[in-house]
């Protein structure tokens, strides 16, 4: 639901509320509506220079959002000199610059952007959200000039800012930023963690745009990583959250790249229908710059099913509208694709013109991706063209560009198809299926379909000249792939080559040494990855050896053995196969199953990674043509095993530093406290020790109230004399009066023996009354009178005694509020509310939860004999962003609950958290739903409609509406109740009935 604006006289207290919705409204991606309250604001703001300037920065990070970058800095640049922001306080004069520095930054100065940046913060002091957002901002401008080291070391420095107060929005960020500079330097599995703990992080915080982002990434991380299946699952999530915003465009791009992963991945018709939905978006929001790269999405899928004068009308809008709009990148992309569709008709001549105008324009946007797949297309034109000299050129220069990265692999496997073509002209079909086969193993690797199909069929081409009774499995294979992806003319190209294979005459036999050269080298260029690697080995014995199966196993975390690759066998054999191998323990043991099986068992040994396991079946056939032996093949394998193993440890080196919190010097005995709020508190303590003044001590359930109250006895006089606790709602209302005063035998039913109570139980010490505002209206009196004369008169005593006791009481609750409606006497406050200690919520002392953390760790390790256990930074993160409605009491209770079920040496992850707590951390899924509570200036709640029942439904409805009160009411337990209309008991109850952490 989109909040209301306020209505009435525009004061100070309203502007700064609606300044809040709009921040609400931004995090929500509702920049329309954020604008509109912004231009009312502006307009109100004219006589405030200080709301004024917030209501401009929030308006230039609207516009921002939008990606109109000139209006962005035009709202903010007159706060560029310092004399504009003579009037403002340091931090929003901070917060102006680092916003400035960000509006230069997307309008491309970014020297300038830089410069402004370090000067704020050496115009700041050491720690504060300031100096976090400008780390964050430097971070995003040094990502915006590629130089990713330098990024990601200002948002490890943000990280460390921001975790001094507990900020969940700047540590989402702050992680965003690493994620995003691992992702561009091509760490994908780092970029994948770090994007998942900006996840947690924003938790169920309403922060769709962000949300939207992060899934975006994580599925183009995916992307690199080949895992499309992953992928989707996260575009899915993006486009949910990107279609609750205003943001559609953003919608329509995570629907184009959604089809992107399902033509890869082979589901077409779901492709179609994403693609389309993303063309629909865009016509419908008139914005046409993204219209280019939805259109040439669409005329790939199109020719790739033969569609071909679709694909053809598709693409040459494509090429049109982005040449019209200026945009290189994509009319590169239209170009590149338009060729492939020219290639598909036979045209060419039009497809070689094509690649050297997408090759010009790449080598002019200096895109190395787009210059090999230039590169590529142009070879393949040549080479249809008959230019067989020109096109080995081309691929020779692109051999150079392309690295052993596995980002790489795609353009890997296309040069290797080339390389095959070619030798196919050169009537070269040993050679060419070497190459073909790299490509085949390539392409199944990815998950890549289509071109694993073409390669098959390629492949089966190439044995029908070479090896004939391999190429029908392939062709065979290809044939299936085409008719279910419906890819009609390559279908029927490869049906057409499986006719005519009984017609290829045999090729003669190469020469012994010009095997192993070839496939030694084809081994040799598959060290992108030890999984690629170990495919290619699979694929080279299946298909120069007569073996019927072929099956590569290794241990996995567990020790037990799982298949890597297997040709020849159903999954079902295969997995049966690793089981049985796993039980293995001796030499006699291997040797016995190598007989039962027919299979030769050679392990492959690595001096730098675990081995694997190489099965041959018939063990007869483990040899190459010719008798010539496997193993100069196998120590390829072997040394491509180590390289592996040393670049991807090599990758991980690179260690991020582990903060460790340490407790402040306590000022107080069995205190724990290190944040300004609470030393400010201890400070105050210390003022009182030497009086025996009464104090009120005032905070939320679970803050330390008590802890504060034993810590002002320990400080005081009295410190060698008794502490009694008394909490006022722990005995029946009836019976208050005997409990605190005391009563002499028979005074009352019940009363069988003399109570001495517990003020005169406390006599010459300090007693502590707890919840003194749920104390019986009828016995607020009397406490009244011993406050005042220091006398009470026990229930069936004649005289009143005088009792020597210091008084510290303590609640949760709102005593002003009480008096005003009668509920508590007005005398009694005014004599309870002496001295008055506020003890802060840990939400607004975050900076202090590691401290406790580190205390609570070790303390509760002690109690239970643990050892050598430690917190990651991921998971102190996640604690620290928590709300905490039951504060320290319930942080405390998270880490003795980990510190339980943990092990000696155990590193504790998020995935230890307790349920609760891992539901806070993860951001609320965005299905089908249905605004069931909303109207007014109510909260809008949404309850998922699948797999629910109407209990569940309404469980939820009422769960997130008391967690919306709590945090409205910054978890007052009165005024929440007082808000959804129950009892303070009643909210108790509830919160005790869903799980929910508020202590009593």
């Amino acid at each position: 639901m989109r909040l209301r604006s306020r209505a009435g006289k525009a004061s100070p207290e309203s502007l700064t509320q609606e300044l809040e919705t709009v921040r609400s409204l931004l995090d929500q991606g509702l920049t329309i509506e954020a604008r509109a309250r912004l231009n009312s604001l502006l307009s109100q703001a004219r006589n405030y220079p200080s709301l004024l300037a917030q209501a401009r920065c929030a308006l230039s990070i609207a516009l921002e959002m939008r990606g109109d970058y000139r209006e962005s800095l035009e709202a903010v640049a007159m706060y560029e000199e310092a004399d504009a922001r003579a009037t403002l306080d340091a931090n929003l004069s901070a917060r102006l610059r680092v916003q400035i520095a960000l509006a230069l930054n997307y309008n491309g100065d970014h020297p300038k952007a830089i410069t402004l940046l370090k000067a704020t913060l050496r115009d700041l002091p050491e720690e504060g959200p300031e100096v976090g957002a400008a780390y964050v901002a430097l971070a995003r401008v040094y990502r915006s000039i590629n130089e990713y080291p330098i990024a990601r070391d200002y948002a490890q420095r943000a990280l460390a800012s921001y975790r001094q107060s507990g900020d969940w929005r700047g540590l989402a960020e702050a992680y965003f930023g690493l994620a995003t500079a691992d992702l561009q330097e091509g760490r994908y599995e780092e970029a994948l963690d770090n994007f998942g703990q900006a996840l947690k992080l924003v938790g169920d915080h309403p922060a769709s745009f962000l949300l939207g982002k992060i899934y975006s990434n994580m599925a183009g991380a995916c992307w690199f990583l080949k895992r499309p299946l992953e992928g989707i699952r996260y575009l899915e999530e993006a486009i949910g959250y990107y279609e609750r915003t205003d943001h559609k465009n953003n919608a329509a791009n995570g629907y184009n790249n959604l089809g992107l992963n399902l033509v890869l991945v082979g589901q077409w018709e779901r492709a179609q229908k994403a693609l389309e939905r993303a063309l629909s978006i865009v016509s419908e929001s008139g914005d046409r710059a993204e219209v280019p790269m939805i259109l040439y999405s669409l005329g790939e899928l199109r020719t790739l099913r033969g569609d071909l004068d679709k694909g053809h009308a598709y693409l040459e809008r494509a090429v049109e509208l982005a040449t019209e709009k200026g945009n290189k990148w994509y009319e590169g992309q239209s170009r590149r694709n338009l060729g492939r569709c020219y290639l598909a008709m036979g045209r060419s001549s039009e497809a070689l013109k094509l690649s050297k105008q997408a090759l010009k324009l790449a080598e002019l946007i200096g895109d190395r991706q787009a210059i090999c797949e230039s590169n590529l297309l142009l070879a393949e034109a040549l080479l249809a063209c008959g230019n067989a000299e020109d096109c080995e050129a081309n691929l020779q220069s692109v051999a150079q560009l392309i690295t052993d990265s596995p980002a790489d692999l795609l353009l890997t496997g296309e040069a290797q198809r080339l390389h095959g073509l070619l030798e196919m002209r050169r009537s070269d079909a040993a050679m060419a299926a070497q190459h073909f086969g790299r490509s085949v193993s390539i392409f199944d690797l990815l998950g890549d379909r289509y071109r694993s199909a073409r390669a098959h069929h390629e492949l089966g081409r190439a044995y029908a000249i070479a090896n004939p009774e391999r190429a029908a499995e392939h062709l065979s294979r290809a044939v299936n792939i085409f008719r279910e992806l419906g890819a009609r003319l390559d279908l029927s190209r490869t049906e057409e080559a499986a006719r005519e294979l009984d017609k290829a005459p045999p090729h003669q036999l190469r020469q012994r040494e010009t095997v192993v050269q070839l496939l030694t080298l084809r081994l040799a260029e598959a060290v992108a990855s030890r999984e690629l690697l170990l495919r290619e080995l699979a694929a080279v014995i299946r298909q120069e050896t007569s073996s019927n199966r072929v099956v590569i196993i290794e241990a996995n975390e567990t020790g037990r053995q799982q298949v890597v690759i297997a040709h020849g066998c159903t999954k079902k054999e295969s997995d049966a196969w690793a089981e049985e191998f796993t039980s293995l323990k001796t030499e006699s043991q291997r040797k016995a199953f190598g007989k039962k099986h027919d299979a030769a068992i050679i392990i492959l040994k690595s001096s730098n990674s675990a081995p694997a396991t190489l099965l041959i079946s018939p063990a007869n056939r483990a040899e190459l043509p010719g008798g010539m032996s496997l193993d100069p093949l196998l120590r390829v394998v072997e040394l491509g095993m180590d390289v592996c193993a040393l670049r991807s440890r090599g990758h991980g080196a690179q260690g991020e530093e582990e903060q460790s919190a340490t407790a402040g010097a306590s000022l107080m005995p069995g205190f724990i406290h290190s944040s300004p709020a609470m030393t400010r508190l201890v400070e105050e303590v210390h003022k009182i020790r030497s009086s025996d003044v009464t104090v009120l001590v005032t905070g939320e359930s679970g803050t330390g109230k008590e802890l504060v109250a034993r810590a002002i006895h320990a400080l005081s006089s009295r410190r060698d004399k008794v502490f009694v606790p008394f909490n006022c709602t722990a005995v029946p209302k009836e019976l208050s009066e005997g409990y605190l005063f005391g009563y002499r035998r028979g005074a009352f039913t019940g009363a069988v023996k003399d109570s001495a109570g517990v003020i005169r139980t406390a006599a010459g010490g300090t007693l502590f009354l707890d919840e003194v505002g749920d104390l019986p209206l009828d016995v607020q009196p009397k406490l009244l009178r011993f406050l005042q004369e220091g006398e009470i008169q026990p229930l069936g005593e004649q005289r009143p005694a005088k009792v020597d006791v210091r008084i510290i009481a303590a609640t949760n609750t709102d005593l002003e509020e009480m008096v005003v409606q009668g509920r508590f006497r007005e005398d009694l406050y005014y004599r309870l509310n002496v001295i008055r200690l506020r003890v802060p919520p840990l939400r607004e002392r975050r900076s202090e939860v590691p401290t406790i953390v580190n205390y609570y760790l070790n303390h509760y390790a002690v109690k239970f004999g643990r050892r050598d256990i430690q917190v990651s930074p991921q998971v102190v993160d996640l604690l620290m962003v928590c709300d905490w409605p039951g504060n320290v009491r319930q942080l405390c209770n998270e880490i003795q609950r980990i510190v339980a079920r943990a092990e000696d040496g155990m590193l504790i992850t998020p995935e230890q958290l307790s349920p609760e707590l891992c539901h806070m951390a993860s951001p609320v899924t965005p299905p089908a739903s249905v605004t069931a509570i909303g109207s007014g200036a109510g909260p809008s709640v949404t309850v998922p409609l699948q797999n629910v029942t109407l209990a569940d439904a309404l469980a939820e409805v009422e769960r997130r509406m008391i967690a919306e009160a709590l945090r409205k009411h910054n978890g007052n337990i009165s005024r929440a109740a007082r808000e959804l209309g129950l009892t303070r008991r009643g909210l108790y109850l509830k919160l005790e009935r869903h799980e929910m952490s508020a202590s009593a």
